[in-house]
């Protein structure tokens, strides 16, 4: 426990990692607080795709360990076993309240995202339409689609369907990391976004993206975008289409995964989270933060050319998410050593 107790600079890993805890904790009981003036959604389907997978996954990492000692032959695994936990308890701790934590913020601000029409009807869509028109000369799909057919459309529809899981896998890789600091960094910036952009911004300024337009505010001025949308889908359709229509259909109900909000764009800001994770943990090699950053630019083009967001929805996703990450580590840098080594999987020294 020596990492966790003791010198000053370990007590501020304590208060960091209670901060975490705090930013799981403050946002249910805003909610509670609000519960008789709103219709809340139960609690528990934000939390529950990510705590079935990183448990999965914190699982099948947890059974390496014996197999191995198993494998070698060792004299006494169940002994080396303990002695393991023993060395890597701060580790292990460290892990189980990101586990806990971090699921607990995302339901948070998923129960937060399905109320923003109760505490905020829709009204921004109109000004921000107009203001992207006045900037670029035109809606900004127009551009995207004169550039990119229908097997484009194809590929980034399929890359955006599958946001969901890359935003499961940066969360388990930020829990089941043994570098605190970074693990104190990333994981911290992910509930600020969801918290500060996804439920905080998204009330503010809430809106619902030129998808939903016409059914919000009965104007067409994007029905051009969601009829050629369809001509491409064809027979087959494209997820983004189905999406659509399952957001339509559960507004206002309990459904998995509900709610509708276009600016800030969360998926941008995620996926510019992913580049800054990338750029954070491969220092040395330039191709995993080139990667993230091809695919962060595809969610931003594709959150324009299927008709989720407003270009204006994911520049503000990703300078959000910015000004979040850089204070942040600048901050972190001050306050807290490198008690765990720089580069992932290096055991922490205790």
């Amino acid at each position: 426990m020596e990492l966790l107790v003791g010198s000053s600079c370990h007590r501020r890993y304590i208060v960091a990692y209670g901060l975490i805890i705090l930013l799981a904790l403050l946002p249910e009981l805003a909610l509670t607080m609000i519960s008789d003036d709103y219709d809340l959604p139960p609690v528990g389907q934000g939390r529950f795709p990510f705590v079935v997978f990183s448990i999965a996954i914190a699982g099948m990492i947890a059974l390496l360990r014996p197999l191995y000692l198993v494998v070698r032959l060792h004299p006494s695994p169940a002994k080396q076993l303990l002695a393991d936990v023993r060395t890597h308890l701060p580790t292990l701790i460290a892990m189980t309240i990101m586990i806990l934590a971090l699921p607990e913020t995302l339901d948070a601000a998923t129960r937060f995202k399905k109320i923003i029409p109760q505490i905020q009807p829709f009204y921004l869509d109109p000004a921000v339409a107009e203001l992207e028109r006045s900037l670029l000369g035109m809606d900004a799909w127009r551009y995207t689609h004169a550039f990119i057919g229908p097997v484009g459309t194809r590929i980034i529809d399929t890359v955006y369907g599958y946001w969901h899981l890359v935003n499961i896998g940066l969360l388990c890789w930020i829990c089941l990391t043994p570098d605190r600091r970074f693990q104190i960094l990333a994981g911290l910036s992910y509930q600020l976004a969801w918290l500060v952009l996804g439920a905080g911004m998204a009330t503010a300024l809430s809106s619902v993206g030129p998808c939903f337009y016409e059914t919000f505010f009965g104007a067409d001025d994007f029905a051009p975008l969601m009829e050629r949308l369809h001509a491409i889908g064809d027979t087959d359709g494209l997820h983004s289409l189905t999406a659509m229509d399952y957001l339509l259909a559960s507004a206002g109900t309990d459904a998995i995964g509900g709610g509708i909000s276009a600016l800030p764009s969360l998926h941008v800001a995620i996926a510019t989270l992913a580049v800054l994770v990338a750029r954070e943990k491969f220092r040395g090699s330039a191709w995993p933060t080139a990667l993230a950053a091809v695919y962060a630019g595809t969610i931003f083009v594709g959150s324009v050319h299927l008709g989720w967001h407003y270009a204006i929805d994911g520049l503000l996703g990703a300078a959000g998410m910015l000004a979040i990450w850089f204070p942040l580590k600048l901050a972190l840098n001050r306050l807290l050593p490198d008690v765990t080594g720089s580069h992932e999987g290096r055991a922490p020294r205790t």
